[in-house]
């Protein structure tokens, strides 16, 4: 199964009532009971790639959910493929997990980087983690990597400062100068990353971002 219907038969595989006919999804070819997709995406979606057939007459009940749940947009996910299960994750549980290693092959994570802004669940993928732009593989180095990020951030190393080919020095002098040395090594470790629009650097800087008072009482 894709990750888009084992999450909507992790959520209790709800159905619709505004349906219209009886067809072949316009979005993953399965036949079903359709809605039309005018009741489903507003007038200014553009994410029509991968789809069978964007003229077609509406959209099965799996992809109706994934397109009309306003919470896999706003909010990480984890769905696991046996037995299917679906779990929303804060930013903070995203984070703990990414550093634990990398992606079992029937697992896959959504990870929202701006909240509301695109549907990822419907282009997820098994062993990788979806963000706004791209899905990433995810291994032990890159896990090691967060890690790294997660430490660096605790020690007084903001988000621009990491995307920084070298510490900041007023964030460094304020350290033992003892610690000097791990941390320019911790630096080094993070240059894979330190490419123009690196995907992987985004959603580290993500999911390591203290909350804000928000999403502590959300």
């Amino acid at each position: 199964m894709t990750v888009l219907t084992t999450a909507w038969r992790a959520a209790g595989s709800p159905a619709r009532s505004d349906i219209a006919i009886a067809g072949i999804c316009a979005r993953c070819g399965s036949p079903a009971e359709l809605t039309p997709a005018r009741a489903v995406i507003s007038k200014t979606f553009t994410g029509f790639g991968g789809w069978i057939d964007p003229s077609g007459h509406g959209l099965c009940p799996a992809c109706c959910w994934g397109y009309d749940t306003d919470a896999l947009r706003l909010s990480p996910h984890l769905v696991e493929a046996d037995p299917p299960h679906l779990t929303r994750l804060t930013k903070t549980q995203t984070g703990e997990l990414l550093q634990q290693g990398c992606l079992g092959s029937g697992q896959a994570l959504v990870v929202p980087l701006r909240a509301g802004r695109k549907h990822l669940v419907p282009t997820a993928a098994w062993g990788r983690v979806t963000t706004d732009n791209t899905q990433l593989p995810w291994g032990d180095s890159d896990a090691r990597r967060l890690r790294i990020v997660a430490r660096l951030r605790g020690l007084g190393f903001g988000t621009r400062m990491l995307a920084a080919p070298a510490p900041a020095y007023p964030t460094l002098r304020r350290l033992p100068a003892t610690d000097w040395p791990q941390v320019i090594s911790w630096w080094g470790e993070l240059d894979p990353w330190r490419v123009a629009d690196s995907p992987w650097l985004a959603l580290a800087l993500h999911v390591t971002t203290p909350l804000t008072t928000k999403e502590h009482t959300s």
